[in-house]
Order: structure tokens, then sequence, then C-alpha cells
């Protein structure tokens, strides 16, 4: 049953919880340039605007093949030929396992958690990762229990993923609670676009793969901030409530 008064936050992984954005630019990066191609802020702005686009629709892929496609593509984007691009893509994957194994939590996350539960928020993930990554995530850093159990939400779980909002009603539904009383934290537009047909408030973060200019282009969020800290701070304001719990 849910409760009018409960409210929720959902949160994405990776670029919002998790700092694994900055280690996958570097892979990119790395290869790129082991390939020839000379690497510039305007051309990992071209990277960001294509990965944009790119998840504007479903996925046909999942898994080892959605990586692979995904590493694939920016090297087409990046003008290399078909074979350099598959070989762009290989080295790629074979260092991905270890960005998600050594990337850490920002810093403020267990703090911007502690707050929102104490001011009684149920708080969720929703994320495009798998829920092999997304268990084993929260349990290695230590912030499982800060969550619903029913409100983590992977793309295991659903049959559409973001920016489809099947999941993030998902995990509404778990906190038993309603869209105009939750958040959404996203670092991607594909989050922000999520979290509006969702009917729920939407917050943009800059501590993912694009700018703040990115996410007001290709997405409309309620606010976008440049930390997690920030972004609970917004939530708190805009119900009133105490910060210094």
């Amino acid at each position: 049953m849910k409760n009018p008064t409960t409210f929720a936050a959902i949160f994405d992984l990776d670029g919002t919880l998790l700092d694994s954005m900055r280690s996958f630019n570097k892979i990119v990066i790395s290869n790129l340039e082991k390939t020839g191609v000379s690497v510039t802020p305007e051309s990992m702005e071209t990277i960001s605007v294509y990965l944009l686009k790119e998840f504007q629709v479903p996925q046909t892929n999942s898994g080892i093949r959605l990586i692979f496609y995904i590493f694939w593509r920016i090297g087409r984007e990046m003008g290399l030929g078909r074979l350099k691009a598959i070989y762009f893509a290989l080295n790629c994957i074979r260092k991905v396992k270890s960005v998600y194994e050594n990337a850490p939590l920002f810093p403020d996350v267990k703090l911007s958690l502690s707050k929102l539960i104490n001011h009684g928020f149920q708080l969720g993930i929703c994320t495009n990762a798998s829920r092999k990554q997304l268990v084993e995530t929260i349990e290695k850093h230590g912030i499982k229990e800060f969550f619903h159990p029913d409100a983590l939400i992977s793309r295991d779980d659903v049959l559409r993923i973001k920016p489809d909002p099947e999941g993030l009603l998902m995990a509404i539904e778990a906190c038993s609670t309603s869209p105009q009383h939750c958040y959404f934290l996203g670092d991607m537009p594909v989050d922000i676009l999520a979290g509006n047909d969702a009917g729920i408030d939407t917050i943009g973060l800059t501590t993912g793969l694009v700018s703040k200019s990115v996410l007001l282009r290709y997405s409309a969020p309620s606010t976008v901030v440049d930390s997690l800290e920030q972004a609970i701070s917004w939530i708190l304001a805009s119900r009133n409530l105490e910060q210094d719990l």
C-alpha cells in the first residue's frame, strides 16, 4: 500500500554513486591514442554526445555484447576503420573489469544517504548495469543496508532499460510511495529522461561523462548540481526539511 507521506530517492549507480566514469574516460583515451587518434576536449565531447544519442533508444544487445558495441561505435565515431575499431573495442574490454573492481564511491555518498535515511526517505537504485555488478558494488562498499531490498533494479530486472521508465516505476512501487514524492538522481540524460517519463523530480549530476550544458541540452532535469551533497541539500530544501540531521 502506498503511503502518501513517504518520500523516496532513487539513484543511478555509475557516475552517481560510484566514481567509475572518469576511469572509463581514461580507458577510451589511452586506447584511442594507441590507434593514433589525438584526443582533445572537443573529441571527448563528441564521444559524450554519441553515447547520449545511442542510449536514447532501447538497446537490443546486453552484457558483453553491449559493452563491445559501445566501444566499437566510439571507435567508429572517432574515425577508426572497422578493423581498427574492433581492435580498439577489444583492448578497452580487457580493462573494463578492473575499472569496476577498483572504482571508489564518491566521498560524500554515505553521509548523503544517511541524511536522507534520517529524514525517513526510502532509497533505491535503478541502473543499466547487471544485477551481479549492482549487488557486488553495494556489498563491497558497505552501502547495501541503506537501500530497500526490493528497490534495487538492474537491467536484468526489466524488459526495457533506461531511458524507459520501467525500472524507476518498479523502484517507486517497492518504496510504497508515489512519483510526486520521489526523486531520481543520475549523471546522464537517459537518467533524466527516464525520471521525467516516470513523473518524478530529476537531479542531474556533473560527476559522470557529461557537462551541465550537455545535460541541459539533451534532457530537462529539475536541477543540475556538481555533487551528491549538493543534490541532497536541494532535495531537503525542496521539502523544507532540516539540513543538519
